[in-house]
């Protein structure tokens, strides 16, 4: 049995945040979440259309704008890999550069790849910035040169 690690007050608001944002996004697109969004650790029999969220860091805060550099995983699977690859496509678009609720998103990487005979796996990272930590770091930056 794999270890489960425990999850942070912080940390299941900010996944909250984004299984809100996706959930509004994908709900477009009737069948691509039938499996649902889920934090951390999915059920195990819920293996197809399935976004899983995972995240560390966070334990070193306890208020959204105390957020600063932590990353976000977001994972999605079926056994479909052209719809995994839009899926996974459509997830980086969305959130790149993106302000939610106060939240900075960095793109940080991507990919898809094959994760059993049947199944594909689309992984975004990002790295989350609480947006006005974000905007001074950014002024920071180009007054120090």
């Amino acid at each position: 049995m794999p270890k489960v690690w425990p999850t942070s007050e912080i940390e299941l608001k900010v996944m909250n945040i984004v299984k809100r944002h996706l959930q509004s996004e994908f709900e477009k697109y009737p069948g691509v979440l039938d499996g649902g969004i889920h934090f951390k650790y999915k059920p195990s029999k819920i293996r197809l259309k399935v976004i899983e969220l995972g995240s560390s860091d966070y334990h070193k805060v306890k208020t959204l704008s105390d957020v600063k550099d932590f990353t976000l995983n977001i994972n999605y699977q079926d056994e479909n890999r052209e719809l995994v690859e839009q899926v996974t496509e459509r997830i980086s678009v969305l959130l790149d550069s993106s302000v939610v609720r106060n939240l900075f998103f960095e793109f940080v990487s991507k990919e898809v790849f094959k994760i059993s005979p049947y199944l594909w796996l689309g992984n975004n990272r990002f790295i989350l910035i609480n947006n006005s930590l974000y905007k001074k770091k950014k002024h920071n930056d180009r007054t120090e040169d």
